[in-house]
């Protein structure tokens, strides 16, 4: 895929040798100024141009209208299938999948100027950024996020601005997790606290069993957001 096959500003994501090499995460970087009705959205089906339309901000509709072609473009660069052709569904937890014979697993996310998309062929993946808004009261929402290993290693750092910053890290790989999982944040078999990712030795992070059998790592983010990618083994 190369910069002439899409209307759209998305780059690929470099990942650590250690990630599995059929993983591929690129990045988008969303253009709130391009129209709704654009040559670039026409890939997007009947159902995808109404929930656009659904969408009261103009931004919330640019953010699901990008992501939503760039993943078309991407699966169909994947597959030698026609972006617009492409039939996308969800399953019975709404967890989307790309309903074609031997297609990859793929997953998106998006917050503020940017979003995500993970792909592989091999594996189950899950991705998630964050707009890591130092105004975001975290602490409010750290019971329903950090199991107790978490919070001891969150609560012993001493700077405050580095204690957000290690919440979203954990809050963005525990929902990367939970997508590739399948059960999202609603629950399921797993929680996001019911497990733990921390500490963070670089950029990989320690999940406990209660994880099942993912891993996951931290990803190059732009300044003040995180991001982060997960896997099945």
């Amino acid at each position: 895929m190369t910069e002439a096959t899409i209307p759209f500003d998305v780059r690929p994501i470099p990942l650590p040798a250690d990630a599995p090499g059929d993983v591929r995460v690129w990045r988008i970087d969303i253009d709130f100024a391009m129209p709704l009705d654009s040559p670039a959205y026409a890939v997007m089906n009947a159902s995808e141009r109404a929930r656009a339309a659904r969408f009261l901000r103009h931004a919330d509709a640019a953010r699901f209208g990008s992501v939503r072609c760039a993943l078309r473009y991407v699966l169909a660069a994947e597959t030698g299938i026609d972006a617009a052709s492409l039939v996308l569904d969800a399953d019975e937890r709404g967890r989307p999948f790309l309903a074609h014979p031997n297609a990859p697993d793929f997953n998106v996310s998006h917050s503020g100027d940017h979003g995500l998309i993970a792909v592989s062929l091999a594996r189950r993946v899950g991705v998630d950024i964050e707009e890591a808004r130092a105004t975001f009261h975290w602490r409010e929402l750290a019971p329903a996020v950090l199991a107790g290993i978490d919070r001891e290693e969150i609560e012993a750092m001493t700077d405050e601005a580095a204690q957000s910053r290690a919440f979203f890290d954990c809050w963005t790989v525990k929902e990367a997790v939970l997508k590739a999982h399948g059960d999202g944040i609603g629950g399921g078999a797993i929680t996001m606290s019911g497990f733990s990712v921390l500490p963070r030795a670089g950029i990989r992070y320690a999940l406990t069993r209660e994880a099942s059998a993912f891993d996951a790592l931290a990803l190059d983010a732009p300044s003040g957001y995180a991001a982060a990618l997960a896997w099945s083994y």
